[in-house]
């Protein structure tokens, strides 16, 4: 049996970021728990069909679906949003069951919203005796907010594999039940906190899986010193933050979670969203909480950085920040160190998974046009090249 409890075990991190980019605060990942890769298909033409949000939708539910079945069972496991897809790390005790609540789910995004998804899974152990590198380490953000973060070419590895697979593994779904409770999707595209502020995905990776902590390490070193740290990068504001009372964003959430029309779901949605509105607007206290104070904790617990091999981050500042920064990036990549993508939005949007409204909530954000999937176009062009 493997350790189901291997990273809930890791030590939280309370380091600075760029200080955890050394080997010795890395685990290997057991060899005998799973890969999941969970992407929607022909992203880049949804997004230029004007369905982002549906994309970043099914994304973060494919991740909120195998979050629900490990937490049921005290688990603790990685996951990794990609604007149009999620990767996850399991342990076998739960492979079946997240698999199967995963097909539940592409057959649900198909019906209901036209998207369909790559799903599948490959054993850690297959990715290391390929030679691939997987590496992690656990990346403490505040109270219920942590990350994993990991090294090496083994999650890019196994997504190729997957997305090559000419046959979809088969897996039984009988009796199964989708559980996307705490999936919420009613904010409204965020703008950046000034009108002189952008807001920029990157997608950086190392060129050599055994320098990427070096690499990782000047990059976000770098990052900090162009843009500033963490909170003064993030895209998400206090005074940009709306909720959006609307018809289209309710229905598209009951949708997803349920795949068919309920109607108390909708109604006490609706009217969830409307106290909300001026839960934040009045500033009221419900649950010890006001709603300055929650509005804070969804800034604080964005998921504006994630590696996953990767470095992928959203991030506001001016022009002139951009400007200096990929011109570092740029000498990097002709150095042969690493290889970048990047996009320019104009707002952010934002899709939630709310497990405590209190103090555990995660906030998966991305370019309001397809910024990581745009992003992700200009990487892989370069890729080819490289």
């Amino acid at each position: 049996m493997s350790d189901k409890n291997f990273y809930k075990k890791l030590p939280e991190l309370r380091l600075p970021i760029h200080e955890i980019f050394y080997d010795q605060n890395f685990h290997d990942v057991p060899a005998d728990w799973y890969i999941i890769i969970s992407d929607v298909k022909n992203s880049t033409a949804a997004v230029g069909a004007g369905k982002h949000n549906d994309v970043n939708l099914v994304a973060a539910g494919s991740l909120i679906a195998a979050l629900n079945i490990a937490r049921e069972q005290n688990i603790e496991i990685p996951f990794f949003f990609g604007g149009d897809g999620g990767t996850l790390l399991v342990p076998g005790e739960i492979l079946n069951d997240v698999l199967a609540a995963l097909k539940v789910h592409n057959f649900n995004s198909l019906a209901n919203f036209g998207l369909e998804m790559h799903v599948g899974s490959i054993s850690v152990k297959v990715v290391l005796c390929e030679g691939r590198i997987l590496k992690i380490a656990k990346a403490w953000y505040g109270p219920g907010f942590n990350k994993a973060i990991v090294l090496g070419d083994g999650l890019q590895y196994a997504e190729q594999i997957i997305k090559e697979a000419p046959v979809a593994q088969e897996i039984d779904v009988e009796d199964t039940l989708l559980n996307l409770d705490g999936l919420e999707c009613r904010w409204d595209r965020i703008k950046p906190p000034t009108i002189e502020n952008e807001i920029v995905c990157y997608l950086v990776e190392g060129a050599d899986p055994l320098k990427q902590a070096e690499v990782y390490r000047d990059v976000l070193i770098k990052v900090e010193e162009i843009y500033g740290n963490i909170e003064m990068r993030n895209p998400l504001s206090l005074h940009r933050l709306k909720l959006l009372l609307s018809f289209d964003k309710i229905k598209k959430e009951m949708m997803v979670r349920y795949g068919k029309w309920k109607a108390n779901y909708f109604t006490n949605t609706f009217l969830k969203t409307f106290v909300g509105k001026l839960y934040f607007r009045y500033n009221w206290r419900i649950n010890s909480l006001r709603g300055k104070e929650y509005l804070n904790q969804v800034i604080k617990n964005a998921d504006t950085l994630i590696v996953d091999g990767r470095i992928n981050t959203i991030i506001t500042g001016k022009m002139d920040k951009r400007i200096l920064f990929l011109n570092y990036l740029k000498d990097q990549e002709l150095k042969g160190r690493l290889i970048f993508g990047h996009h320019l939005s104009k707002e952010s949007v934002m899709t939630c998974y709310i497990e405590n409204r209190n103090d555990k909530h995660i906030h998966f954000v991305d370019g309001a046009d397809g910024g990581y999937t745009e992003a992700a176009k200009e990487f892989k062009l370069k890729q080819q090249q490289f």
